[in-house]
């Protein structure tokens, strides 16, 4: 079984912890990892994004001038695409980006990321990680951890409000809740910090 070191706030290891091959063992490849990251993107876009093309310009439709005679070129409407106020030529158009994956990738993905930081020696469980919403506490564990200034990522429970308060000024630091963590952002970091109830959460969530 891989195990890690269990840090407190102050940054003292006070102790190291089993933790099971089926979340913290696991080798992925970069492919899959890109099919996640990729997926998790494209499902977060609206997909809203339009502008008015040739058809839905709001024109008469009267001819601008008779088709010879004026030395102009051929013109049919005032919404042609190559005019001032005429339609877009291959503008976007409402669609949907959504793509599916299995959902036995995904968690090889999130098996795959969080074994890498610890094998890395990146990955590091903080005993009562708690705060009471100011941002000090946090800026003084990331210094004792030596984190500071590196992009770190903190998973906690869901009700950790207290924390994700006393996170939102620090530059280069997420705070995730375990349960609904996304890849993009474990791939995206160079440091990951679990509370050792989020190990509980994401043993639920992947095993």
């Amino acid at each position: 079984m891989a195990d890690a070191r269990v840090y407190t706030m102050n940054g003292e290891e006070i102790d190291r912890v089993d933790l099971p091959d089926e979340l913290f063992g696991m080798n992925v490849s970069t492919h899959i990892l890109w099919e996640v990251v990729r997926a998790e993107s494209l499902n977060s876009r609206q997909g809203t994004v339009a502008c008015l093309g040739r058809s839905d310009v709001k024109s008469s439709g009267h001819k601008v001038w008779r088709q010879k005679g004026t030395g102009n070129a051929r013109a049919g409407t005032r919404a042609n695409p190559i005019w001032r106020g005429g339609g877009v030529t291959f503008g976007p158009s409402p669609r949907k980006w959504k793509i599916r994956l299995n959902r036995k990738v995904r968690k090889k993905a999130l098996a795959g990321i969080l074994s890498e930081r610890l094998s890395e020696g990146n990955l590091r469980i903080v005993r009562d990680l708690e705060s009471s919403g100011k941002t000090r506490e946090l800026a003084e564990m990331l210094i004792n951890l030596e984190c500071s200034g590196k992009r770190t990522v903190i998973l906690i429970r869901d009700n950790d409000e207290g924390v994700f308060r006393a996170s939102r000024n620090i530059p280069k630091l997420a705070t995730r809740p375990a349960r609904s963590v996304s890849i993009h952002d474990l791939v995206n970091s160079e440091v990951v910090l679990l509370s050792e109830k989020a190990v509980d959460l994401l043993k639920e969530r992947l095993i």
